[in-house]
């Protein structure tokens, strides 16, 4: 089911197709600002400066989807920025950690080493819980429609399902409980969300 039909499902609004696009596009935008966009990113890691090189590990910012392509370039001198300076790794030459969260250097493999170079650059796509993004749109949608608050609606409930309208304060904590929630789940510790 496409994130539009979810929306108009889960809120109840009456908002037309166009606007609650615009709204899911800007909430977007919001989560891609925050957490960068979803799809492979690049991160460099370690100091250009350091020349001892006492890493064994290196830890990411999010969780490595390891079922997608990763690349691991070494720079040494770190801070050289020519080509020459590079050394594209391979499969063998590191092992992923603690579940995807950290890269061990090893001494094995055809650029084998003990320690990393001084500066890494890693192209990856970060694990993402399936649906956590679309998740976090529509739980914000539910805050920002105003079908039900519209109809003169403070409140209701029907069995297990309760809802209160919110005011400007509580809504923007409630948006920025979702975004923790979702950074939450981003880096490969989520908890259930309420």
């Amino acid at each position: 089911m496409a994130l539009i039909d979810r929306v108009k499902e889960r809120t109840g609004t009456d908002l037309g197709d166009q606007e609650l696009q615009a709204m899911i596009d800007a909430i977007s935008a919001v989560i891609d600002d925050r957490f960068g966009p979803s799809g492979p990113t690049t991160v460099f890691l370690g100091d250009p400066l350091d020349r001892d090189g006492w890493r064994h590990t290196l830890r990411l910012p999010s969780v490595v989807d390891q079922g997608q392509p990763i690349e691991v370039v070494e720079m040494q001198p770190g801070n050289s920025g020519e080509a020459a300076a590079e050394t594209m790794l391979t499969a063998d030459d590191y092992r992923i950690l603690h579940t995807g969260r950290t890269l061990q250097r090893l001494t094995g493999g055809p650029n084998g080493k003990t320690y990393w170079a001084p500066m890494v650059r890693i192209t990856f796509t970060p694990r993402e819980a399936a649906g956590m993004r679309d998740e976090a749109v529509i739980r914000i949608m539910q805050l920002d429609t105003a079908g039900q608050a519209a109809a003169g609606l403070k409140s209701e409930r029907a069995g297990d399902y309760s809802w209160t309208a919110a005011t400007g304060t509580e809504r923007a904590e409630a948006r920025e409980a979702i975004f923790t929630w979702l950074g939450t789940a981003l880096r490969g510790t989520a908890m259930p969300m309420a």
